[in-house]
């Protein structure tokens, strides 16, 4: 776990933005950028609010758990590589689920020239990939708490450099106390990972607006999903092995 960890920091602590993507920064319109951050916060505000129980229920949170048990008990019977490894194979397992959806649904929409009408569609599938990794690993996302943790998880995989370390860091705080360094709040963290989306997914969107060339935009929400789903099931397993060897 600690050198996929890491693997993962050295890959986008140091990402550069592409020749494409530095060309596509110039033509798009700052206007554009605000639109997304606002639709994201828009999104996030909404499944928070109406949606956390449907994501749950539509998600198999029951199964999940009881999955979890059965997992945890064979754990607990015999602590081998084997057993422990089964908690990441079902984490894969469901983050392939989600970011075939995503994908999905992004090249549809690109190949009739929509952008923004996707954006709650796929904040949801975000969240629900980052809910179904927890409650892989043991940790139902209940609580204003645990919500703050999934947009910080979706925020930092998606930052580089300085911004993605230090976020890491306090991530890994959290495991270890319980509690934020930085007490911030839902509101403020909700708008970060906005941000954070939106600029990740700006020039897809960007290409998403124009018909049948779009489809190329729109699987970029797929590449964004996968890349949260590896981070998230890092943090978690991290969070899980943890718990195991300090209790709580």
């Amino acid at each position: 776990m600690w050198q996929r960890e890491q693997r993962f920091l050295e890959r986008y602590g140091t990402a550069e933005a592409s020749s494409l993507s530095r060309e596509l920064d110039e033509k798009i319109p700052p206007a554009l950028r605000e639109t997304l951050h606002g639709a994201f916060v828009k999104a996030f505000e909404v499944v928070f609010q109406k949606g956390d129980a449907v994501i749950r229920k539509a998600g198999g949170t029951e199964k999940r758990q009881q999955d979890f048990m059965i997992r945890e008990y064979l754990a607990d019977q015999r602590e081998s590589r084997r057993n422990l490894r089964a908690f990441q194979k079902a984490a894969a397992a469901s983050g392939r689920g989600n970011v075939a959806l995503s994908g999905a649904a992004g090249v549809g929409m690109g190949l009739f020239g929509v952008a923004l009408p996707d954006i709650p569609l796929f904040t949801g599938l975000l969240l629900k990939s980052v809910y179904e990794t927890a409650e892989t690993f043991g940790f139902p996302c209940e609580g204003e708490q645990e919500k703050i943790l999934a947009l910080r998880l979706i925020e930092t995989a998606l930052s580089s450099g300085d911004a993605l370390r230090e976020n890491d860091r306090l991530i890994d705080k959290f495991f270890q106390t319980g509690r934020w360094q930085d007490r911030p709040a839902l509101a403020e963290r909700v708008r970060a990972a906005a941000r954070t989306l939106s600029e990740a997914v700006v020039y897809g969107k960007f290409l998403q607006n124009i018909p049948v060339v779009g489809a190329v935009g729109g699987a970029g929400d797929a590449v964004c999903m996968r890349r949260v789903q590896q981070y998230a099931a890092i943090k978690y397993e991290k969070r899980f092995l943890l718990r195991r060897r300090i209790g709580g």
